[in-house]
């Protein structure tokens, strides 16, 4: 297979797989927990493949070894370390291409954990497979994957968890859930940060590395476009800031504190949304996604601010604010250290009186999820046919408010937007283009 043989629509119609950004992080797995002491019944397990084995998705597949009613069984990498590595771990089988795991039978679910312009296409196949579907976030690269996707699972009978970690966080949890109580009164504003991208990286053509070779470069590019490899290109921060392959961090980072908002409001639902604002397209080097970005967005009457900065959701009411920070004292791999000192660090409040209302034992109005490992939801999710705490709707509200920020910024034009029929209104022909890319 060469790279320059493959052309977009036949990659699409029969490609191989892409893979999350190389980031360092090991397998740390306790070798006990593949143990079958500490796993269910053969008959009670969830089989789950992992289609990338990245920084991200090895942490993903230690979360997974952690839940007692899923096996790992398969691994899909375009890297031969990465893929060897992983299956090795779980005493699995490793493929250069994840159509074979979607073709096996004996498959129940796939953890997507590639990089961003995989996510929808292969949640595409996951879905004709019958499937039940993790992806990461953000989802798509445009409005228009998107709607791809809502388009396929919405009849499907699949369960589609969306990789935003932080529903499943017990602090997280309490925010969202005071602020959907009403203990700040009706949304009057909304602020959000996150952490910015970039400028920079090397365009000079570079030899393949041996570990990925030159099938393993077309896998990895798949339906982006063919480019010479570069040493920046494959690896972080290149995946996530080249448009290509993504819209950078408006959405791969922003993904998370967009979802805390649309989790402890409907205000994004309330009217047209309306995005203005400006950010920094590079002029040179490979990175080419919008960053120092500065956005003034309205939901119907209702602004909003999305700018670079920490990791943090305030929701501003009538009678005082509530903010969650997602990341606040999480350290390492295990989900279920996370609880320590995390409501403390990632909750704060206009008066700290709010955040310790009692919540009572009232059916709450948000999913609280079993664990603190997002993976055991998704498990649950597909045994119980529930929706998980993260489910395909919600990323669709979050991920479009990055897509609609990311033409206002390269169109220079304000954009509008119906939150309702998830759809432009009187676009631009610049505008739509942007929108339509890449399905």
């Amino acid at each position: 297979m060469k790279t320059k043989n493959l052309s977009r629509r036949t990659f699409l119609k029969g490609a191989g797989l892409a893979v999350a950004a190389p980031l360092a992080v090991p397998l740390a797995v306790p070798s006990s927990v593949f143990g079958d002491e500490n796993k269910a019944a053969p008959s009670e397990r969830i089989t789950v493949a992992h289609i990338g084995a990245g920084g991200l998705g090895r942490m993903v597949f230690s979360w997974t070894q952690r839940v007692k009613e899923a096996q790992s069984v398969a691994v899909a990498d375009c890297f031969k370390s990465r893929r060897d590595g992983v299956a090795a771990a779980c005493k699995g089988k490793a493929y250069l291409d994840y159509r074979e795991i979607l073709q096996r039978d004996d498959i129940d679910a796939v953890l997507i954990i590639t990089p961003d312009h995989w996510h929808v296409p292969i949640a595409l196949e996951a879905c004709k497979a019958k499937k039940h579907t993790h992806v990461a976030k953000p989802l798509g690269l445009s409005l228009g994957q998107n709607a791809a996707c809502r388009k396929a699972f919405a009849e499907s009978g699949l369960t589609f968890q969306y990789g935003t970690q932080q529903r499943s966080m017990p602090h997280c949890w309490k925010g969202c859930e005071l602020v959907r109580r009403g203990v700040i009164g009706a949304i009057t504003a909304l602020e959000v940060d996150a952490p910015n991208g970039g400028a920079g990286g090397s365009t000079a053509e570079a030899p393949i590395p041996a570990d990925l070779g030159e099938d393993g470069y077309a896998m990895w590019t798949g339906p982006g476009a063919k480019r010479p490899y570069t040493n920046d290109r494959c690896r972080g921060p290149g995946t996530y800031w080249i448009y290509d392959y993504s819209i950078g961090y408006l959405a791969g980072w922003g993904a998370h504190p967009l979802d805390m908002m649309v989790w402890g409001s409907e205000a994004d639902l309330s009217g047209p949304v309306v995005v203005e604002g400006t950010g920094v397209v590079p002029a040179e080097g490979l990175y080419d996604v919008v960053y120092n970005w500065n956005m003034n967005i309205r939901f119907g009457t209702i602004p909003f601010t999305f700018k670079t900065g920490s990791d943090r959701t305030r929701f501003i009411g009538e009678t005082g604010w509530i903010e969650v920070r997602r990341g606040a004292g999480v350290e390492g791999g295990d989900p279920n250290a996370w609880g320590t000192n995390m409501e403390s660090k990632g909750l704060s409040a206009s008066d700290p009186k709010l955040l310790q209302i009692p919540l009572g034992d009232k059916e709450p109005l948000l999913k609280r999820t079993a664990s603190a490992n997002h993976i055991d939801d998704f498990i649950r999710s597909i045994k119980s046919g529930e929706q998980p705490g993260s489910t395909l709707k919600d990323a669709l509200r979050s991920d479009n408010i990055s897509h609609l920020c990311d033409i206002a910024v390269r169109t220079q034009s304000a954009v509008r937007f119906d939150p309702l029929k998830q759809e432009l209104i009187a676009p631009t022909k610049e505008q739509q283009a942007i929108a339509d890319r890449a399905v």
